[in-house]
């Protein structure tokens, strides 16, 4: 419980008992006053809920005690930050446009302070309406499989668009995306995986041929066709929980589908980021994982 200050206030009353002479304020919140430690202790547990420390209002009451006293009462915080204080500046010094107050209205005149929501012109919100009835026409008049395709895009630094495939990752597995083309049957499509290479050809083109950038589970990796995209899901066999000797989780970093891959389909960066160690992987909460395919065995 904290302690009390002094402080004599006829306007004042004891929260507990009611007494109005010679009353002790809070040196916590310094917006409660009692009349005596006792009745401190005795409204304590009622009070507590409510009893906060404001630095802002504490370091503003010796020069303005009257707006301190009203962000004690109506809960306000702030902080102010050097460039804040320099827009408050520059607003008292105006002649012309946005005034202290209204800026002081805008930093700190509401608990959590917030930037005010933009405003816009007539004119502007009519562009914007048109753009987004636009866009929404485009994508209705687009077949699904095309809308399909659009809708797949790997995260960036985690896996790449490669023009004619896509492909990301986890950390437990890798995922290939190939559109394929309405001319394409089923029996066109040769998809081969081993644990160290793999092929994927649409009739007389090929879309990957060549050493995987890192060994899989064959016996684990699959493959489906749906919306005309044909999915591919790898195991890595060096995955989180089941590394290969002497390596690390950064060792199970894919930066590439294919060991050969060009530079444009390679990430290039020196070290996985930070945002691949927070990926779902095998044996985390299976809550936070994606459902499982449940196609037929890579051929």
């Amino acid at each position: 419980m904290p302690g009390t200050e002094a402080c004599v206030c006829e306007t004042k009353d004891c929260a507990n008992c009611g007494e109005t002479g010679d009353l002790l304020r809070c040196s916590r919140c310094h917006a409660a006053y009692f009349c005596s430690a006792k009745c401190q202790k005795a409204y304590w547990p009622f009070h507590q809920m409510s009893c906060h420390k404001n630095e802002f209002a504490d370091a503003v009451e010796e020069a303005e005690p009257k707006f301190a006293g009203w962000m004690r009462s109506h809960g306000k915080l702030a902080v102010l930050k050097d460039d804040e204080i320099e827009r408050l500046e520059r607003a008292g010094a105006a002649t012309m446009g946005v005034s202290r107050a209204e800026v002081m209205d805008s930093m700190y005149n509401r608990l959590e302070p917030k930037p005010k929501e933009p405003s816009y012109s007539a004119e502007e919100l009519a562009a914007m309406r048109l753009s987004h009835e636009t866009a929404a026409n485009q994508a209705y008049s687009l077949p699904q499989h095309q809308l399909a395709w659009q809708q797949i895009q790997p995260a960036e630094h985690l896996g790449q668009d490669c023009a004619t495939y896509k492909w990301s990752q986890s950390q437990t597995e890798v995922d290939v995306y190939v559109q394929i083309p309405t001319k394409i049957r089923r029996h066109e499509i040769v998809v081969q995986c081993t644990p160290d290479k793999l092929l994927i050809k649409l009739g007389e083109k090929v879309i990957l041929n060549g050493l995987l950038y890192s060994q899989i589970k064959r016996e684990d990796s699959m493959w489906l066709l749906e919306n005309s995209i044909l999915h591919l899901t790898m195991l890595k066999r060096n995955r989180r929980g089941n590394y290969a000797n002497q390596c690390t989780n950064a060792d199970t970093f894919w930066r590439s589908v294919l060991k050969s891959a060009p530079y444009q389909e390679r990430l290039t960066m020196a070290y996985p980021p930070d945002m691949y160690y927070a990926l779902p992987f095998e044996g985390c909460d299976s809550s936070h994982l994606p459902l499982r395919l449940t196609s037929s065995h890579a051929a």
